[in-house]
């Protein structure tokens, strides 16, 4: 551009301020409508992509989460071609529909996780309104209310029993310690201290903030009774020695196959319901799920043993959500490590006297 030229630019660009209208501003417009006609451009596999980079790598559980959008049974697989800005709210709902046919619950959570995406997609300026914002969850969802009985839990500790290293020591585990099962099946060996024979009671596990549900770190008090499933599991001869988990099969990576564990776990329960009734008819355990432990632990902590309800749900680590009570959310908020302590110990009693027959009482 010549001086003239620059000189003309210059008149025209004051002309425009003194109008009321800024060229630098519409620039700045400029280039921000291309940059979002670039983004709209991409494909909606290519904007999860962004947002997995984003958000979902910076989670515990991304992998899953974008699995349950794009994956082989993600909600949104068939869209992944289309432009984000072309997909309507009733292709949304009917994918959802569809979904909650074979899958009810599983329908609900992916249209949480799409949801949370898309509302990305708006605050990122690909999308301007959310497609899944109003689309109802297919199913309802009741609070799971199932809780073995003292005789069922007899009856697991024995088949657990029957299945060698590690769902042995694994299912056993998740009975005296209440915990969720990805944090106990991923336990690395660094994060004990298994104190020692002469004070058993003094072990701790150190969750670290990273490993738990509710990204808080905790230290669990690990009772006599835990403290011994955890050094058998260790010392084990099937354990890969140098392994940093306690529960592996592999050695470089936590135990998997849970499963097929929980499959030949149900079936000793059953071959013993069989042998003992002399019935090849003889009744199943009612229908349960690994959960159903932590619900088994806080129920007969506080009716049998009276742990007191915050202690209990401090030790299952919950939420302190707004819908319990101000004095609730302020307890979930301490340690309460003695309370605990206290509590765990008292269970892991319960356990040794109605639960483990004497001949397994060694674990």
């Amino acid at each position: 551009m010549g001086i003239a030229e620059a000189r003309a630019a210059a008149r025209v660009a004051r002309t425009q301020i003194d109008q009321g209208s800024n060229p630098n501003e519409r620039k700045r417009v400029a280039r921000r409508t291309a940059a979002i006609a670039a983004l709209n451009r991409k494909t909606l596999h290519e904007v999860i992509e962004d947002y997995h980079a984003a958000v979902l790598s910076q989670h515990r559980r991304g992998a899953q989460t974008k699995r349950a959008l794009d994956g082989k049974r993600g909600l949104l697989r068939t869209l992944l071609n289309r432009e984000p800005c072309s997909i309507m709210q009733a292709e949304i709902s009917d994918l959802v529909k569809k979904h909650a046919k074979t899958a009810p619950i599983a329908a609900n959570r992916n249209l949480a996780y799409a949801s949370a995406f898309f509302n990305w997609c708006v605050d990122e300026g690909v999308m301007s309104e959310n497609p899944a914002a109003k689309v109802r969850k297919p199913s309802k969802e009741n609070e799971r209310e199932r809780f073995h009985t003292i005789n069922e839990l007899a009856e697991i500790w024995a088949a657990a029993g029957t299945l060698g290293y590690p769902f042995d020591q694994l299912f056993r585990l998740l009975i005296v310690l209440p915990n969720r099962r990805e944090e106990v099946t991923a336990m690395p060996i660094e994060h004990l201290d298994l104190a020692t024979d002469q004070a058993p009671g003094e072990a701790v596990w150190l969750l670290p903030s990273a490993r738990t549900k509710m990204n808080n770190a905790l230290r669990v008090p690990l009772s006599a009774l835990a403290r011994s499933i955890i050094i058998e599991a260790i010392k084990h001869p099937d354990r890969p020695k140098d392994s940093k988990f306690v529960f592996t099969t592999t050695g470089d990576t936590p135990v998997s196959g849970f499963t097929k564990g929980r499959r030949r776990l149900d079936k000793a329960i059953q071959d013993t319901r069989i042998d003992r009734m002399k019935d090849e008819n003889a009744a199943e355990m009612p229908h349960w799920v690994v959960h159903d432990l932590r619900t088994t632990f806080n129920t007969h902590a506080c009716e049998i043993l009276g742990v007191p309800p915050h202690v209990a749900d401090r030790i299952l680590n919950h939420v302190a959500t707004a819908t319990r009570s101000k004095i609730m959310r302020v307890y979930n908020k301490s340690e309460l490590f003695e309370p605990r302590k206290e509590a765990l110990g008292a269970w892991a009693s319960l356990l040794e006297q109605r639960v483990i027959p004497h001949r397994n009482r060694s674990v």
